[in-house]
Parts: structure tokens; C-alpha cells; sequence
């Protein structure tokens, strides 16, 4: 146990730490299947950070993102957060496993996440349940550490003006992601959105007005997406996302929703009249557009430009095959 807790200790990356943690559990537990989700206390959602399946696992889609409110206690202090055999959530029960022991991961008087644990579809045995209650205890400050360091990586990486991360760390995640959509043959998609009539803002109420308008517009953004996609500021009032393991349907879907966001309810409400603001969408997916980062913002941006040049607030697609886009999805 005190090995287990030491090499998870030595690792600091969070996705290190996470999977480090994960396999610990399932080893100790006896178990053939492990899930580590981390709280996202914005959005109120799990997000899943390591387990027993691999990242290729088409197992994977469906359990990326879950809500585990019914799992964590009748409580909100830790010390009403206890081991627990229950029922699996319905995503979970669909790759086929019933039953669950979930674990939560209390962290300087916070949930940091949960473990789910489960052997032959059931829970773990008593011994492998008393063995997890004795570990958990010993990983979780490894864990708390991997946070705090990830959340001073995100100060450097943010954008100064907005809730989105910053052109720098734009151009080096999505290369990441490129690498590991080849290496693990998983999707991958790109979306380039430009506001369509911000500078209006600037126009009329100034520039002061218009930074405000930008951080609400990063704000529904953000509220938009999955904890796993990424909002970046690309600069001025272009905005980029890039969505790990989501095809160009899930991107498309998710582009519509986002312009309806924008366009649904007015900005500024409470200090000026009010204003609708839209945006022009385009959309790229790895490997059908492109195969490098490069590419797939060229082709999102070109596909973004001819929406632009047709009506505007639009989503534009990239056609297969070919840099030059077309405009395929939303009302003009």
C-alpha cells in the first residue's frame, strides 16, 4: 500500500496522477474495471480522468462526461462522503456493469471526484472493499497536489480578458490532440467562430463595453461545452474549441447549439438596452479535412470566412478532401 501510495506521489502531471490512482484502486480492490472522475464544480459535472479502459475504447464515448449527484452521500461536508455499494449510473450500466462500489475523494474540505470500482459487473469482495477504504485515503493527497499544480498551469495558459485559454497554449493542445487522435485512431474536430457584429458595441457604448460583452460571450461558451472540450480566444473576437473524441456530427450538433446561445438572449443587458450579438461558425474534423493542426484551422477558418462573405451567422463546413469549405449547416 505505502509502494502504491509513493508511485503515485512521484508523478505531478494530473492525467499521470489520475491513471496512477485509478490502476492503484483496481489492484487493491481485486477489480477488472476502474473509473476516476474529477469534479468540475462550475459546470456541476464528473468528468472521467483515468480507469481501466484504454483511450481508443469506443467503451469510452458515452461515459466521458457524467452527473454522479445521487453517489455522493446524503451530505455536503466529507464526512458524510463514505465508500458506498450502489447501483451503477445508467451510462455505466450500459457497458455492463450493475453494481459499483463508488468512493468519493475528499480534498481540504472539497470532493475532488470519485472512484467507481467494480469486479465481474458487481462490486468488489469485503476484502477488496476494506483494502480501498485503507488506500484512498493515502492517494488523495497526491491528487490534491496534481489539482493545484494543474490549476497554476492554467493561470499561465488563460486568457487575460476572458474565461477562455489563451493563442499559446492554443497552438500547442491542438497539436496534442492531433497526435493523439493518429496515435490512438480516435476523432477529433475544430471549430472557428468569429463574432459578426461585436465591433458594434465598441461603436456605440465603447471599448470598455465590448470587453465586458467578450467575457460574457466566453462565459456561454464555456457553460456550452464538455469539461474535456477547450475554449481558446484565438484573438480579438475570434474564438476556437477543440473537441477530443467528437466527430464532425457532435461537432456540427454542438456548433448549432452554440449559435444559439449567442443569438438567443441579448448582452448587456443590464447596462444598456441590450443587444444581439451572433457569430459565424466553421467546422473541421481530423482525419477528413486535415492531418495537422496547421490544416484543420486553416480549413475551420476558411469554412468560417465564406459564411462570413454569405449572411453570417451560419456554420460552414469543411468539404473532405479539400481546403476549400462549404457552407452546410444553420439559417442564414
Amino acid at each position: 500500500m505505502a509502494r502504491a501510495a509513493l508511485g503515485v506521489a512521484r508523478q505531478l502531471d494530473l492525467a499521470a496522477v489520475s491513471d496512477a490512482f485509478a490502476r492503484a484502486a483496481q489492484e487493491h480492490a481485486q477489480a477488472d474495471a476502474s473509473f476516476l472522475y474529477l469534479y468540475d464544480s462550475e459546470q456541476d459535472t464528473f468528468h472521467l480522468r483515468g480507469g481501466h479502459l484504454p483511450p481508443d475504447d469506443p467503451r469510452r464515448k458515452g461515459i466521458v462526461t457524467l452527473d454522479l449527484a445521487e453517489l455522493r452521500g446524503g451530505g455536503a461536508q466529507p464526512q458524510s462522503w463514505t465508500p458506498t455499494v450502489t447501483r451503477a449510473p445508467e451510462a455505466i450500466r450500459r457497458i455492463g456493469i450493475e453494481q459499483i462500489l463508488a468512493v468519493p475523494l475528499p480534498g481540504a474540505g472539497a470532493l475532488l471526484g470519485m472512484v467507481l470500482l467494480s469486479r465481474d459487473g458487481g462490486p468488489p469482495s469485503p476484502d477488496g472493499i476494506d483494502r480501498v477504504g485503507r488506500l484512498v485515503p493515502e492517494l488523495v493527497p497526491a491528487l490534491f497536489n496534481a489539482l493545484l499544480v494543474e490549476r497554476y498551469r492554467e493561470l499561465i495558459i488563460k486568457d487575460d480578458q476572458t474565461d477562455s485559454f489563451n493563442r499559446r497554449y492554443f497552438d500547442r493542445f491542438l497539436s496534442e490532440e492531433v497526435y493523439r487522435a493518429h496515435r490512438y485512431g480516435t476523432s477529433l474536430s475544430l471549430i472557428f467562430l468569429d463574432m459578426d457584429n461585436l465591433k458594434e458595441i465598441n461603436n456605440r457604448y465603447g471599448h470598455a463595453m465590448g470587453s465586458k460583452a467578450l467575457r460574457e460571450i466566453s462565459r456561454r461558451l464555456v457553460n456550452g461545452i464538455r469539461g474535456s472540450d477547450k475554449l481558446f480566444r484565438y484573438g480579438g473576437d475570434e474564438f476556437c474549441v477543440v473537441l477530443p473524441e467528437t466527430d464532425l456530427r457532435g461537432a456540427c450538433d454542438l456548433s448549432e447549439r452554440l449559435r444559439r446561445s449567442l443569438e438567443g438572449r441579448q448582452f448587456l443587458a443590464d447596462d444598456t438596452p441590450g443587444m444581439t450579438l451572433t457569430a459565424s461558425f466553421g467546422v473541421a474534423a481530423y482525419p477528413d479535412h486535415a492531418r495537422t493542426s496547421l490544416g484543420l484551422i486553416k480549413c475551420a477558418d476558411k469554412a468560417m470566412q465564406k459564411v462570413k462573405a454569405s449572411g453570417k451567422n451560419s456554420i460552414g463546413i469543411s468539404e473532405a478532401g479539400d481546403e476549400v469549405p462549404q457552407a452546410a449547416w444553420g439559417p442564414r
